[in-house]
């Protein structure tokens, strides 16, 4: 997808992640890190667009961000620009599958 995108395009993906990096931050605290980008539409490049990110779970696995930008077309009707859903982490500490190896290795740690 992003090999054909138009620069546009481009430029409203890194501010849909930059909405959701935002608010990951918000909650996370300063250092996140992108881990899972479950899903992302991109519609039309519209001059004013308004983000909403809201968390939509916390796991261990990480924090789940939807982002939705939403805008005013040329005829004057509000229609979505974008959508993406994500999941950010902070690596504080190691995942199960990283646990378990190391374990595994050293069977002392358990």
């Amino acid at each position: 997808m992003l090999a054909t995108a138009q620069p546009q395009g481009a430029d409203l993906l890194e501010r849909v992640l930059g909405a959701a990096t935002a608010r990951a931050r918000e909650v996370l605290g300063g250092s996140v890190s992108l881990h899972r980008c479950h899903d992302i539409e991109l519609r039309a490049e519209l001059d004013d667009v308004v983000f909403e990110a809201s968390c939509v779970s916390r796991s261990d696995d990480g924090l789940v961000i939807a982002v939705f930008a939403s805008g005013r077309d040329a005829a004057g009707c509000d229609c979505m620009v974008a959508a993406g859903r994500f999941t950010f982490s902070t690596f504080t500490r190691p995942s199960a599958s990283i646990a378990t190896r190391l374990a595994q290795w050293n069977p002392g740690t358990r």
